[in-house]
């Protein structure tokens, strides 16, 4: 892997070569005494993995300063090194295609973690024999992305042939247990993050519900100030765990970018954005796929749902592809009577009707799921987190 250094910190400059030279020829490093003005000669010329960029003023403008460079080479990871944690520079940082900021003075496990998680991103495409992970993110609030993705998991697992978990990412205020069940949950994400120590995945199973035997799902927190206190790292854990014991992860981010949704969208193999016939969904949308190509997610990886689909809309597919300059992958008939009848009662709609035209949509799209074979993220330090 290679990295670029740009900081005037001789002390930093000095503390991070070490830590690269201590990886014993699996990184090499490029350093700069400057700032963000070096930055773009940088990668035209050295085109490093990695970009770690120390000097900032730590204010939002200055960030904005980032995104053409990001959006030139969405294949360059830019780190941050910085001590502003605050909730609102990094919300700032995410949607300008930032993923990583570190904390300064570097610690070398900090470091080996970060370049651990972007290296599994740069080498996407090698072949892997853990769970996938499926990722759901709503273009604007009301798309039904929760309906979606737990009725996805839910036919995906009733083809019996495959252990599927459906994780709850929505921190704030997830709900997706009830859309399948009406049973409690005996913890929460917070429950399993909190005891992150512990985790393994005899753990993480008994920390869900059971839908059916093969299908298992991790509630979101009860309360919002509980995933307060939820971090990445701990993200990290939970997904690695559930592809290691999994053969489908499903993730229902709700329609938030920030620091634990952008780091499921990392690890998953495909993100599917969900959104409706509607210009103020499109809108939406078209400000989503940008923030997601900042973040370096091609089309092959980003896929396109039309929700609620009805042929008579003024806004087809096409119209939709030719706006957002995205083609769709796949649209869900409008049922609004059945799934309403879903939702309130609790139970997937396969099993509530398997002949409505929603349920053979998802269960058409369970089955081409299904039969796409697994693939893993190679390369080093892919047992950073298995292996504690």
């Amino acid at each position: 892997m290679k990295l670029a250094l740009i900081s005037r910190n001789k002390e930093t400059n000095e503390r991070i070569r070490g830590l690269v030279e201590s990886l014993d020829g699996q990184a090499s490093l490029h350093t700069v005494a400057g700032g963000l003005e070096q930055a773009a000669s940088v990668a035209a010329k050295e085109r490093p993995d990695v970009m770690l960029l120390e000097g900032m003023r730590h204010d939002e403008h200055e960030l904005l300063l980032i995104e053409p460079l990001t959006l030139s080479h969405p294949r360059m990871a830019v780190v941050l090194l910085s001590p502003n944690h605050s909730p609102e520079y990094l919300r700032m940082a995410m949607r300008i295609g930032l993923r990583e900021i570190l904390p300064t003075p570097v610690a070398k496990e900090g470091l080996l973690e970060t370049l651990g998680r972007i290296h599994q991103r740069l080498t996407a495409g090698a072949p892997r024999s853990s769970g996938r992970i499926l990722c759901f993110v709503g273009c604007k609030g009301g798309s039904g992305v929760t309906f979606l993705a737990t009725n996805l998991g839910y036919a995906l697992a009733s083809r019996g042939q495959k252990k599927v978990a459906l994780i709850d990412l929505n921190t704030q205020f997830g709900d997706a247990a009830i859309h399948i069940t009406d049973r409690k949950p005996v913890a929460t994400l917070a429950d399993v993050c909190r005891e992150v120590h512990r985790l393994d995945g005899a753990f993480l199973t008994s920390s869900m519900l059971q839908v059916l035997p093969n299908f298992h799902v991790l509630a979101a927190p009860e309360e919002p100030e509980q995933a307060m206190h939820l971090r990445a790292d701990q993200i990290d854990a939970v997904l690695c765990t559930a592809a290691a014991h999994y053969d489908l992860v499903v993730v229902d981010a709700g329609r938030s970018l920030n620091e634990l949704t952008v780091r499921a969208m990392d690890h998953a193999e495909t993100v599917f954005a969900v959104l409706q016939q509607s210009l103020p969904f499109m809108r939406d949308a078209q400000r989503l796929l940008r923030a997601l190509n900042a973040l370096g997610y091609g089309k092959d990886k980003v896929k396109l749902i039309i929700n609620r689909f009805d042929r008579k809309g003024l806004v087809g597919p096409d119209e939709v592809a030719g706006s957002l300059k995205h083609e769709v992958d796949r649209t869900i008939p409008n049922s609004y009577g059945a799934v309403a009848d879903s939702i309130n009662q609790g139970v997937p709609i396969l099993k509530l009707d398997a002949r409505d035209p929603v349920a053979r949509s998802l269960e058409d799209m369970a089955g081409a799921l299904a039969g796409v074979r697994s693939r893993e993220h190679g390369g080093w330090l892919r047992n950073l987190w298995t292996a504690r």
